[in-house]
């Protein structure tokens, strides 16, 4: 049985706005990203220019009411309403305006103004990013803002986004995310023999030590590799089950998860930032910060939507036991901890954060 939007409004006891017009897409390039109207001078201060931005992301169209449709879609409709249209964002999913590897390149160039991602998507040129994949590193959504948002841990990431040119805008909670798998996962020796998607090099380091083979296939893809074969388990949202439609490829799931919630970033340009007047950057920073603050809950409520359908549709949810988390919890700080923590000064300052707070209470 399909999840009914109404029910998850109930749960998650939230508004969402119901868009009045399908999204049509654009062309990919060589389109200005602002345009002034009836202004004759261009007075990037004036109330009538108005900016048209696009916006290319890793993910499928999502549905309506979900952690990543609240991230994106609410996210455009809320900052057109408070700029009064002069700022408007075109969403193009599943990679549309470029692939998950060149997109922040093509974001630091300009050739698009906003990207929805993972930061660990963009490690290899920005390592401070592994850190959002980190495992077991925190359990809950509070926990998770609090150390993006109240130690250096952010700080220290939008250094390093800014290094490349690029300025975040707001994180989102997309769920909890585990194992998704064609055989059982409880501990790490049913790991062995496995072809793991990962996303990174340390994600493979750690699966390498539990005996399992890595490849690196695009979310967009997960279910065609799946389905085919090119590998038996990913680490994904369980909500994904549904939006993805990955229960049709796989039998088993595993919690708790390996990140409790994970991830996700809307970033700028910062060449697009600066073409912006300031009142126009502030109200896109309050707008981003709004949706913010929504996400624990809709992250919470979309956990639950994942699990109760893996139920309704058949698939079997492996719960670890303490001893088998434990074995998880202790390969991961030898592999993925340690190899983030020697990559540079930043991202040693940011495994010490983290370990700093592991007890974190809300």
């Amino acid at each position: 049985m399909k999840y009914r939007l109404k029910s998850l409004k109930k749960l998650l006891g939230l508004t969402f706005i119901v868009p009045l017009a399908v999204l049509l897409l654009a062309a990919c390039g060589g389109g200005e990203t602002t345009s002034t109207e009836g202004n004759s001078e261009g007075d990037a201060g004036s109330e009538e220019q108005t900016f048209k931005l696009k916006m290319n992301s890793m993910y499928t169209k999502p549905f309506e009411g979900s952690p990543t449709y609240l991230a994106q879609e609410e996210f455009a409709n809320l900052v057109k309403e408070k700029t009064n249209g002069r700022i408007e964002i075109e969403i193009f999913y599943s990679n549309q305006l470029a692939g998950q590897t060149e997109s922040l390149d093509a974001l630091a160039r300009g050739t698009f103004d906003l990207q929805a991602t993972t930061p660990v998507a963009w490690a290899d040129k920005i390592p401070e990013g592994n850190w959002s994949s980190m495992p077991f590193a925190w359990k809950s959504e509070e926990h998770l803002r609090y150390l993006l948002r109240e130690t250096e841990i952010g700080e220290l990431y939008t250094e390093a986004l800014g290094d490349y040119g690029v300025k975040p805008l707001h994180y989102f909670f997309s769920a909890g995310t585990g194992y998704m798998s064609t055989s059982p996962i409880g501990k790490p020796e049913d790991m062995k023999g496995l072809v793991m998607s990962t996303v990174g090099n340390l994600s493979g380091e750690q699966y390498k030590a539990m005996g399992a083979g890595t490849a690196t296939i695009p979310f967009a893809d997960y279910y065609e590799a799946l389905l085919r074969g090119t590998v038996d388990a990913i680490a994904f949202p369980y909500y994904a089950l549904e939006s993805y439609k990955l229960a049709e490829v796989v039998d088993y799931i595993t919690t708790p998860g390996t990140n409790s919630p994970a991830f996700g970033l809307i970033a700028i340009s910062q060449t697009t930032w600066d073409k912006l007047p300031s009142d126009l950057q502030d109200l896109l920073m309050e707008a981003a910060l709004e949706i913010e603050d929504q996400m624990s809950a809709a992250s919470k409520a979309y956990t639950k939507v994942g699990l109760d359908y893996a139920k309704e549709q058949g698939l079997e949810i492996i719960e670890m036991t303490d001893e088998g988390y434990n074995e998880f919890v202790e390969i991961a700080k030898e592999t993925y901890w340690a190899g983030f923590a020697e990559m540079n000064e930043r991202s040693k300052r940011m495994t010490e954060i983290t370990e700093e707070n592991l007890d974190y209470q809300e």
